[in-house]
This record gives C-alpha cells, sequence and structure tokens, in this order.
C-alpha cells in the first residue's frame, strides 16, 4: 500500500528534478516481519514496513541520483540496532544524518529537505553559523526529538541536519519521541522539539538559526571545572 498519495508523488518528481543535482545514498535499517508481532520491548517494528514502502517511493521519484539500500539488521551485521533507522548522505562516506522512526507527518518534509541539501552541497547556513563550526575539535552529536503533529520540529530537524552537512564534526540525529518511549524518558523529553547535545544538555523549542547554533556550541563545548553541563531550557 502506497504511503504518498499519487498527487504527492508526482509533486516529488517534478520538485526532485528541479532541485538535485549529485548522487544521494538512503540506507534503511528495518527489522521486517515483526509489525504485527508481540514482541520483548526492543524487538518489535510497528513501522518497519511503512518505513520501508515510504524510502522506496522517495527513491523512485529520482531513481537516476537516489540510491537505496535495505538492510535487515537481524540478518545481517550491522552496527544500527534501532528500527526503523533511515541514514542519508554521500555515497562512499559515512552518513551524518538520521531519522530514528518513521518521518511521517511534517516530518517528512525534514527528509525531502534534506535529500535536496545533500544532492546540492547547499547546506545554507550563515557565514557566522560555519565560522563557528569551523572551531570544532572534537565530536558533536545533535539528537532532537520530534513528533509528527509538531509544526514546530521541522525548524529544528533541519538545523541539525545542515549542520551536519556543513561540518564533518557533527552528526544529527531524529528521534521519533513516540516510537523510542525510553529514550524520550531517558533525556527528560516532556515537549518538542528538545534538542540534545552529546547525549548531555538540552533546549527546548524551534530557536532561529544563530541561536540554536550557538545553543549547540555552547553544549558541546567543555564544562566548566568539570561540572556536567545544564540543560539550557529555551
Amino acid at each position: 500500500m502506497a504511503i504518498l498519495s499519487d498527487q504527492v508523488k508526482r509533486q516529488l518528481q517534478d520538485r526532485f528534478a528541479q532541485q538535485l543535482s549529485g548522487p544521494v545514498q538512503l540506507t534503511l535499517y528495518t527489522r521486517p516481519g515483526s509489525g504485527r508481532l508481540i514482541l520483548p520491548s526492543g524487538m518489535g517494528c510497528a513501522t518497519c514496513d511503512d518505513a520501508r514502502q515510504l524510502a522506496e517511493e522517495i527513491q523512485e521519484a529520482a531513481p537516476d541520483l537516489i540510491d537505496l539500500r535495505v538492510v535487515d539488521v537481524s540478518a545481517e551485521d550491522s552496527d544500527v540496532q534501532e528500527v526503523p533507522t533511515l541514514t542519508l548522505g554521500f555515497p562512499g562516506e559515512a552518513p551524518r544524518i538520521r531519522w530514528q522512526g518513521l518521518p511521517a507527518g511534517y516530518e517528512f518534509a525534514t527528509v525531502v529537505d534534506a535529500v535536496e541539501r545533500v544532492s546540492s552541497g547547499a547546506h545554507g547556513l550563515a557565514a557566522a553559523s560555519l565560522e563557528a563550526l569551523s572551531a570544532l575539535t572534537e565530536p558533536v552529536d545533535v539528537m532532537v526529538f520530534a513528533t509528527p503533529s509538531c509544526r514546530y520540529c521541522p525548524q529544528a530537524v533541519s538545523l541539525a541536519n545542515r549542520m551536519a552537512l556543513a561540518s564533518p564534526m557533527v552528526s544529527a540525529r531524529t528521534i521519533e519521541a513516540n516510537e523510542f518511549p525510553e529514550l524520550s524518558q531517558r533525556f527528560g523529553v516532556q515537549g518538542v522539539p528538545r534538542t540534545v547535545v552529546n547525549e548531555a544538555g538540552a533546549f527546548v523549542g524551534a530557536l532561529p538559526e544563530a541561536q540554536f547554533v550557538d545553543s549547540v556550541l555552547q553544549l558541546a563545548g567543555p564544562p566548566e571545572n568539570g561540572a556536567e553541563p545544564e540543560q539550557a531550557e529555551q
């Protein structure tokens, strides 16, 4: 059963025909056949089938430029075990952009945006943001908790993805908060978008670019006097 309507498929084909210029690698990590089974926590995957269908429909919108690889984590040796997980990057390079959970609703737009930006290499960040990112000397993990119905989440997700595209020191993860309740509880998710940096400090809200980048880099910096970074609520 198709995830995207015929009208949306045509719109996506037309958009990709105009916006895509270089190759894009999509990899979907899935555990097929477990969506309707009653399994222990962490073993089932209620949205894996839908995630595969969605990924295939995205690839079909530009088959000459988008390559899709599907990995069954139950059959292959994989470092990724959280399913479904969709990664996005340049062919031949380790991806720095990923989604955990089905990127449905408002989050679908973030996948389309990231495909276009990776294909063109156009992160679109301001010069001041690039200068700040160039000072990074240690890897930074930016994890954005989102939900499909959150209209403010795509702004935070897109900025995290663009930071990862602009700097090899940054990786971006979008976590569908409802699909991964244990992660949401672990990182104190009570509202979205919630951005967690290096699995430590966090802030809430869809911030403008300059403030978002500054908040991420402040939380990524070394804690003063050896203290743990505090959570910055915005």
